[in-house]
Parts: structure tokens; C-alpha cells; sequence
């Protein structure tokens, strides 16, 4: 049998040009939203997950679009990813008019993410924060969308984000950033005050935040693959989501 092309070696499946090569991502999309799911359950829940999924999906390939300047390789998936979340966001919005007060705030931080994708800066831990800007106010449009008050999800809302906002700069210290001692120093010293300003939530988020403080200070001195980097963070979520339905 002759030996495949270097072409054919480099191929792709298909499939993978509809995923994106980010796995950390899932979890930054879903810790949110089970976090304010669990405050209140509505099967219109099903919808907005729909939405929220299948729009980021969509920003994502736009986002490409952007930053390529060649929206002809991704029009297929910005269209239906596009489709899919505007037929789900149909019964959502009819249902609960009031989420769309939601609506500017996510405009202003996909903005951010539009013009870091212009200037090639996608990567930079502002963009990145705010993308877990994003993220977490779905701990409060959960429970708004089980026609609870929205403000009951603030508290979620505000220790998810010192969560994943934690992780833009210890995962760059991690990786990419990997020995800077000026990365370094940035996350651990977010780290100390997420600790404070977790425990200012709730006592008990004390014992989770010292964990992530501790894996800040201590990971980066030790060579971890990229796997072994994704697989702690994930453990890392479903521990504060634990914390999180136990609390409140």
C-alpha cells in the first residue's frame, strides 16, 4: 500500500471543521448555566442552552470570519449554528421578553471579542475575561428564565467569574506564558483576590478558592502537558459547581 500523501497526512475529518479546538471551553459555557439551572428548573432551560451553545458556536466562526478577513470558509457554520440558535431563541424570547434587557451587555462584550479578533489579539487576557464576562451572567439568566428573580443568581454569577477568570491567567502561565514571572505574578495575585472575594460570597467558597490559589501558585513550576493542564480544570469545575448546589 503507498504511503499517504502529505497532503492526505495533514486531512482533517470533517467533523472538525464544525467543533473548535478548544476543549477548556465547554466548561467555561456550562459551569455558568448549571449554576443558575440548579436555582430553578424550567424546561425552557432546553431552549436557552440550545441558544447559548449554538450562538457561541456561531460567534466563533464569525469571529474567524474576522480575523481571516475570509468569511467564505465559514459561512456554513456562522449559518447554521446561526439557524439553529434562532429558532430555539424563538419560544424563549416570546415566553420571556424580559431576558433581551440582557442584550447590551452581551453586544458590548462581543464587540471586545470582534475588535480583538480584528487585531489579532484574541488571545490576550482581556478578551479572554471578556468571554467569562459572557459566561457568567448565565448564572443569572437562568434563573430569570425559571421566572425567578434574576438578582438571585448574582452571588453564582459573581463566583463563576472569579473562577474562570482566574483561569484566563493561570492557563496562560501555564502554557503559552509558560516561565514568565510577570504571568506568574498576574495569576497568583488575581488568585489572592478571588480567594477574598469568594469568601466575601459565601465562608465555604474558602475551601474550593484556596485550592485554585494553591494550583496557581505551585502548577506552573512543573511541566504539565496540555491534557493533564484541561483534565485538572475540568475536575477544578465540577468541584466549585458542587460547591455552588450545595450553598445556595
Amino acid at each position: 500500500m503507498a504511503a499517504p500523501s502529505r497532503a492526505e497526512g495533514r486531512a482533517r475529518p470533517a467533523w472538525r471543521r464544525w467543533i473548535p479546538p478548544q476543549h477548556g471551553v465547554w466548561a467555561m459555557l456550562l459551569l455558568p448555566f448549571l449554576a443558575g439551572v440548579q436555582l430553578g428548573f424550567t424546561w425552557l432551560h432546553v431552549s436557552l442552552l440550545v441558544v447559548w451553545l449554538s450562538g457561541w458556536l456561531a460567534s466563533y466562526y464569525a469571529l474567524l470570519s474576522v480575523k481571516t478577513l475570509r468569511p467564505r470558509r465559514y459561512w456554513r457554520q456562522v449559518l447554521a449554528y446561526g439557524v439553529v440558535s434562532s429558532a430555539a431563541a424563538l419560544p424563549l424570547f416570546a415566553l420571556r421578553p424580559g431576558l433581551l434587557w440582557f442584550a447590551p451587555v452581551f453586544a458590548v462584550l462581543l464587540a471586545v471579542n470582534t475588535v480583538a479578533a480584528r487585531v489579532g489579539q484574541e488571545r490576550a487576557s482581556g478578551n479572554g475575561v471578556a468571554s467569562v464576562t459572557m459566561a457568567s451572567l448565565m448564572a443569572m439568566i437562568a434563573p430569570a428564565t425559571a421566572q425567578l428573580d434574576w438578582t438571585i443568581g448574582i452571588t453564582v454569577a459573581v463566583a463563576c467569574w472569579l473562577y474562570l477568570a482566574g483561569t484566563v491567567f493561570y492557563v496562560k502561565s501555564m502554557i503559552r506564558e509558560h516561565g514568565s514571572r510577570s504571568h506568574y505574578m498576574v495569576s497568583v495575585a488575581f488568585h489572592v483576590g478571588a480567594l477574598a472575594g469568594a469568601v466575601a460570597v459565601n465562608a465555604w467558597l474558602a475551601l474550593p478558592f484556596a485550592w485554585f490559589l494553591a494550583r496557581a501558585a505551585l502548577l506552573p513550576t512543573w511541566h504539565l502537558k496540555v491534557p493533564a493542564v484541561g483534565a485538572i480544570e475540568v475536575v477544578n469545575s465540577l468541584l466549585l459547581l458542587g460547591f455552588l448546589i450545595a450553598l445556595f
